[in-house]
């Protein structure tokens, strides 16, 4: 999230504090965010630095924080969080010291923000002055200030901040932004940018079907792109929902719109080439900062700037082993110097190809897709179908994709574009000859003149001047290195005492440096012992160890964590390395190494601190990790047990305030969760307990719809350490995740003897907090194989144990699944009312996951107790909660059980279209067995309609992907395997 820009204040006093609404309430002091983890002072904040420093009674704070529920004690309660928040506003101001932000007013409080201080302020600002600008013609101006309006907003007004006052200023908020929104894409259709603005008018078309606005705006730029049906099935489908929904017509404009296209009366001429695809959100723009003080390479940015011209694929690597030679800073510099030639965006990856664990390519991918426009939930899952969607966006747009550091051409293999126009940039340390059509750029060291000329950039032409001699050994001591170069540079900026020839001096000492590595690799190792010789003790303590974790990135929590330094030292600790560019920063609080830089790092902490001080590190990052996972795992699953160990951990960890928030921490953390679980499991001294822990801590993905990358490697690291370890604890945890991996594919068969040694296990060990999840998977696992005596016994027993443990979750999905198992053994009342039961445990507990689970089996126990209504009712409720979440993977199974509802409804056509929907997100999601079912469903509605042809098409499809899960179902389909079968 950006903050608002900094203010100005008195050059003898602390920075004026900074405030963000737009999004999850924010502070900052300077560049140094405030903490602000308590929801009420939150709430408070909220009341009083929205009042834009109108003063509010306590009465009036009282009521916009707590409402007609305020405690007695809410008085005494709004002073401490008005002393808390005085604290933290003003940190440098003594007890008697007069307030000078958050000050006592009128018998109350009022917080007076410099000028330009709150997010909300710049965005009004900007949007008035796009308001002006459109009124005098200035269009362009108009689209560029509504943009940068828009950019200021980070996510829901407030989110998270509790309280009646947070909750009307959210609504009025979000409505405040869709209005700038209308606004923004209203002046891109003026500006002839129709095109532009259909695909994101479209989602949020999608998602606000009764805001007409929205509707007129997306119609006009369909017609004004020559797509003149399209237009009027928006006006179709916005007719249905009004009147569907609300019992009301289109309004006036709706209607006039409609009538015109009716006509087709012109609109304004499109300009040309405005009718080619552009992009569906904001155009990405994710080069990495350009250096401003680029030097040499002339001949080499003239060769590369003429290839991209051309539009071919250009790839550009170094003598092969040779890091630091300057690489990804001559591709950044050439994206942006040609990036006028590339309007529909630039695309950026860093591959980490000498990483152990270089990028996988489906990741990379997943992000470029996300940037093009594909929503998060719709990336497919299988790496063909990734791969084609991903040239099928780039086809036909001017798009510059920059792969730095590739590891080999079959990194990249499935990340270039497969049509003219979209050019690469690609850094790679050794060359990529096999490339064919591209261009090849062998960069080699400086040449001494220019690295003499880039010295002098950064440091001053006068220093250099001074000390001729000292700054021609500094320059050959970096040995035609820019990396080196620079991060020499950096240290005598940033002490301009120190002199080139001590500087000369220190760097001629071999003894300060590191063992050389043979051949090629030596100049290298070189260039970096330049810049960690210049580190003082805790810098040095600091660049070492936060190279030890196997992960692609590093937030500050981690970092203070790994570093057991308090958060401002280790945030200064990190900027000081980024300072210096031993570390980079992509974004405040986010941190990496160059995949050299962590290797050298690393080498260092093995060789120079002892293995108790490493293995302490690690072990801090994995308690830290596994408190935060077990807050997320409370937040997502209300009222279940964490099954594992019940003793606190040495780190409180992160909190969340809502569900969202703690599965959007999951989700964006689960690489470095996996990627730090499998490192402690091959660590051998890292401890055991706590990475099978984690590993469990990882179990909401799945329930969520979610299905973690690595999660089945690290599962088996973590077993197999256990196994050598004699720790059964670890390996049922490992067994358990592993058993899930394989069974949320529904690859049951090497799925069941995982859960069945994990029973074991928690038998001999009296492990009840374990054995009732794991024997609600094995009930679900007999359901799938139609074990339906042994599935109504296992999920018997869970139910007990998870009530003695009084585990509120796993009971409702045993509840859901036990009702199954009942309607299958004969007992169709009993299973309604266990199905009942379940959805009613969910929805007391606020488990939405639980709850959309919850009904999908008590769908399928009323579809076949002949209560079709009220399964149809279900699956609707169940697909709505799993769409929240954004999981394709949950919306394809709930698609395939509407259609079967219909078929059983004698409604074949609307089953169709679900089972239709439900095989297209399989496909694209890699999912078979859904897959399966929704052919299967689809073929039936075929046959109902008298299509025989293509029910038997639908049918072998299903039957052949049943019978490779080794699943029952195949069996069902044998009798329609022939056409006419119906």
């Amino acid at each position: 999230m950006t903050a608002p820009p900094a203010s100005d204040h008195a050059p003898d006093g602390p920075p004026a504090p900074r405030f963000a609404v737009l999004g999850p309430l924010r502070a900052w002091h300077g560049e140094h965010g405030v903490p602000l983890s308590a929801p009420r002072t939150q709430a408070v904040l909220a009341a009083l630095v929205l009042r834009a420093g109108r003063p509010a009674s306590a009465r009036e704070l009282i009521g916009a924080v707590w409402g007609d529920d305020a405690p007695p004690c809410a008085s005494g309660a709004l002073r401490t969080h008005i002393s808390g928040l005085r604290r933290l506003l003003e940190p440098g101001r003594g007890p008697r010291g007069r307030a000078r932000v958050l000050v006592s007013a009128d018998g109350g409080y009022a917080l007076r923000p410099e000028p330009g201080a709150l997010d909300l302020a710049v965005f009004e600002q900007r949007a008035a002055d796009a308001g002006r600008a459109r009124a005098a013609g200035r269009l362009g101006e108009a689209r560029e200030l509504l943009d940068s309006a828009l950019a200021l907003w980070a996510g829901a007004p407030l989110a998270g901040v509790p309280g009646p006052y947070a909750h009307a200023e959210r609504t009025r908020l979000t409505e405040r932004r869709l209005t700038v929104l209308e606004e923004r894409w209203d002046v891109e259709t003026e500006l002839g940018g129709h095109t532009a603005a259909i695909a994101a008018l479209g989602v949020l078309a999608a998602e606000h079907p009764w805001r007409e606005r929205i509707q007129e705006l997306l119609m006009t730029a369909l017609y004004r792109a020559g797509r003149q049906a399209d237009a009027l099935e928006v006006y179709a489908r916005a007719r249905r929902s009004l009147a569907d929904q609300l019992g009301v017509e289109p309004g006036p404009g709706l209607t006039r719109l409609q009538r015109r296209v009716l006509a087709a009366e012109p609109g304004p001429a499109d300009p040309a080439g405005l009718l080619r695809l552009t992009a569906a959100f904001p155009l990405p723009a994710q080069l990495p900062h350009d250096t401003g003080d680029f030097t040499g390479r002339e001949d080499s940015i003239a060769r590369l700037c003429a290839a991209l011209d051309s539009g071919r694929i250009v790839a550009l690597s170094a003598i092969s082993g040779m890091g630091g030679v300057g690489k990804t800073t001559l591709a950044v510099h050439v994206a942006h110097r040609t990036r006028d030639r590339f309007p529909d965006g630039r695309l950026y990856a860093d591959l980490r190809g000498t990483d152990p664990r270089p990028a996988e390519p489906m990741h990379v991918l997943d992000r470029f897709l996300r940037a093009l426009g594909v929503p998060a939930g719709h990336v497919p899952a299988l790496p063909d179908e990734r791969a084609a969607l991903y040239r099928s966006r780039l086809a036909g747009r001017r798009v510059l994709v920059v792969l730095d550091n590739a590891r080999d051409l079959a990194q990249v293999r499935d990340l270039l574009p497969g049509a003219p126009g979209t050019a690469v940039l690609l850094t790679s340390r050794s060359r990529l000859a096999g490339l064919t059509g591209a261009t090849l750029v062998d960069l080699r060291p400086m040449e001494p003149r220019d690295a003499l000329a880039l010295l002098a950039r950064i440091v001053g032409e006068e220093r250099v001047n001074a000390e001729p001699r000292a700054a021609a050994d500094v320059v050959e001591s970096c040995g035609g290195l820019p990396l080196a170069l620079r991060i020499v540079a950096a240290r005598l900026v940033a002490g301009p005492d120190r002199t080139l020839a001590r500087t000369a001096a220190l760097l001629a000492d071999e003894r300060r440096r590191l063992r050389v590595l043979r051949a090629e690799d030596a100049a290298v190792e070189t260039t970096f012992r330049l810049g960690a010789g210049l580190l003082d003790d805790e810098q040095t303590r600091a660049f070492r160890l936060l190279a030890l974790p196997d992960v692609p990135e590093m937030t500050l929590p981690e970092a203070v964590a790994v570093l057991d330094r308090p958060w401002r030292v280790a945030e200064d600790l990190c900027e000081s390395l980024v300072d210096l560019n031993l570390l980079e920063s992509l974004s405040p609080g986010r941190y990496r190494y160059h995949d050299l830089l962590r290797l050298f790092a690393r080498q260092a902490a093995v060789e120079e601190m002892p293995d108790s001080e490493r293995t302490a590190a690690l072990t801090r990052l994995l308690h830290f990790l596994l408190a935060t996972a077990r807050n997320a795992h409370r937040t997502t699953m209300p009222d279940d047990v964490f099954p594992g160990d019940l003793a606190p951990p040495p780190s409180a960890g992160l909190t969340f305030a809502t569900q969202q928030e703690a599965a959007g921490w999951l989700v964006d953390t689960q690489a470095t969760l996996l990627g730090v679980i499998e490192q402690g499991a091959h660590d051998g001294r890292a401890p055991l307990a706590v990475c099978a822990e984690l590993l469990v801590a990882v179990d909401p993905l799945g329930r969520m719809g979610a299905r973690p990358y690595g999660l089945e490697r690290a599962a088996r690291a973590v077993c197999e350490a256990a196994e050598r370890a004699d720790d059964t604890r670890a390996e049922a945890r490992a067994r358990y995740m592993l058993g899930g991996a394989m069974s949320q594919r529904f690859e049951l068969g090497p799925a069941l003897p995982e859960f069945e040694r994990v029973v074991e296990l928690c038998r001999a060990a009296g492990d009840r907090a374990l054995l009732g999840p794991v024997l609600i998977a094995l009930g679900g696992c007999a359901l799938a194989r139609r074990d339906f005596t042994a599935a109504h016994d296992l999920l018997t027993e869970a139910l007990e144990l998870s009530r003695a443990v009084h585990s509120r979750g796993s009971e409702a999905y045993a509840l859901g699944f036990l009702a199954l198992a009942e309607l299958a053994t004969g007992e169709p009342e009993a299973a309604v009312v266990t199905g009942r039961e379940a959805v009613a445990l969910t929805r007391a507990t606020g488990d939405r996951a639980g709850e959309a689970n919850a009904l999908h089996n008590l769908s399928q126990v009323c579809l076949w107790t002949g209560r079709t209504e009220e399964s149809l009712d279900c699956l609707h409720e169940s697909l709505r909660l799993w769409r929240e979440t954004g999981s394709l993977y949950r919306e394809s199974l709930l698609l395939g059980a509407l259609a079967q509802a219909y078929n059983f409804a004698g409604r074949p056509a609307e089953a169709a279209e679900h089972a239709a929907t439900a095989r297209d997100i399989a496909e694209r999601h890699g999912d078979g067995y859904f897959l399966g079912r929704a052919l299967a469903q689809l073929g039936h509605a075929h046959a109902a309609q008298g299509h025989p042809a293509e029910a038997t098409v639908c049918f072998r499809r299903a039957h052949d992907i049943f019978h490779g899960l080794g699943l029952p179902d195949a069996d069902d389909l044998t009798p329609h395997l022939t056409a006419g079968a119906e």
